[in-house]
């Protein structure tokens, strides 16, 4: 008995009928109904009535989009200076000058060059701790997806880091006034 089995000429393959054998049928399925992410569409926005997971998703990819920038504007601050720590280094070298009218001459240099001095350093310090504690909590907060590295933030957050560490860095040689000293006065003989 020899019996041939044909197909009906009308039939059209589905998806799981034209898939090979390597490529699972998630990646043959129609590419128009994948989001930028790589996943399947389904028209739903999410699994709660607030949109759930894809919303949750979208506010988190915004929060560090923000706080990279933030990092980058903050470690930017802590080596060029601020508007602030000059206006403190400003009021301190009026506070120096006031209270130096009778002092020593080391005591008069030391209040009005090297406290103005070390307020500036104090003030690049703590932005640059703030542009590190910003960046970290970018770059290493719980729950950061794993296809999040590809995303331009990341780098961002980095390089936000970095100027951090760097403006911590310049600010510590300040304060404790590694390459600069305070200008001594030449002793002068009494006559």
């Amino acid at each position: 008995m020899d019996t041939t089995k044909t197909d009906a000429p009308d039939k059209t393959p589905t998806d799981r009928e034209t898939e090979t054998p390597d490529v699972p049928a998630q990646v043959v399925a129609d590419p128009e109904t994948r989001d930028e992410d790589g996943f399947e569409d389904d028209g739903t926005e999410g699994d709660g009535p607030d949109g759930g997971p894809a919303r949750n998703r979208a506010a988190t990819g915004v929060a560090a989009a923000a706080g990279s920038v933030v990092a980058v504007g903050l470690g930017l601050s802590s080596l060029t200076g601020t508007w602030i720590g000059d206006l403190m280094q400003d009021r301190e070298q009026l506070i120096g000058n006031i209270k130096s009218s009778g002092g020593t001459p080391h005591a008069q240099l030391a209040a009005a060059y090297g406290t103005p001095w070390h307020t500036v350093a104090l003030f690049n310090g703590i932005f640059a701790v703030v542009a590190i504690l910003v960046a970290a909590a970018v770059l290493f907060r719980p729950g950061r997806p794993a296809t999040a590295g590809n995303h331009w933030s990341q780098p961002l957050a980095w390089g936000g880091l970095i100027l951090g560490v760097l403006g911590l860095l310049i600010a510590g040689v300040m304060w404790f006034d590694v390459f600069t000293d305070l200008p001594l006065l030449p002793a002068t003989s009494a006559s």
